[in-house]
């Protein structure tokens, strides 16, 4: 039987994504995708900080019923985080990894420190799916290499029986570079 509408056209049209760009690493799979993908497929979204929680906050300012006064003191006694920790707000996680008052404001102590313990949390959180940023290239100078590096690092160090899942996400256009190295860098 022929068809007169298919005549002419290509037949078949691959469609990137599926397996493309995962690896097991440690029984978890990981994989490079769009920081744009919505919605995102994982269960908690790291962002990159600094010690005062300021560099993710939305530049729009909102009101707020708290009075002026409380709010000053309130951010007059707010205590900074400590570089390598991890701040857990829901579903959003933010990774300390910067100190503004620092310089350089991030180092690779702190970036290896943050990893472990989001791999940690996500393991006591029963999170399966954990999408993070290649921590200090985003608000930082880290090599992306580097931060790759140290993750898959951290990943090859720690047992897990609830992370199944680990999206690295990436600026848009960034995805093939990076899943070359990360098969780079695991083989």
């Amino acid at each position: 039987m022929h068809c007169s509408f298919m005549k002419g056209r290509k037949k078949f049209t691959l469609i990137t994504g599926g397996n493309a760009g995962k690896t097991k690493v440690n029984g978890v799979s990981v994989d490079i995708i769009a920081e744009s993908t919505r919605p995102l497929p994982v269960d908690v979204r790291v962002f990159e900080e600094d010690t005062h929680l300021v560099l993710t906050v939305d530049p729009v300012m909102r009101y707020t019923d708290d009075h002026p006064i409380r709010l000053m003191t309130d951010i007059l006694e707010a205590e900074p985080g400590k570089p390598g920790t991890v701040v857990t707000k829901g579903t959003s996680w933010y990774a300390v990894v910067h100190d503004l008052d620092a310089e350089p404001s991030s180092r690779e102590e702190w970036v290896a420190d943050a990893y472990a313990a989001l791999l940690k949390l996500a393991e006591t959180n029963n999170v399966s799916r954990l999408g993070v940023p290649l921590l200090g290239t985003v608000h930082g100078r880290f090599q992306k290499r580097e931060s790759m590096f140290s993750l898959l690092h951290q990943i090859r160090s720690q047992s897990f029986a609830q992370l199944q899942k680990l999206s690295i996400l990436v600026p848009d256009g960034q995805e093939t570079e990076l899943r070359a190295m990360i098969v780079e860098l695991i083989g």
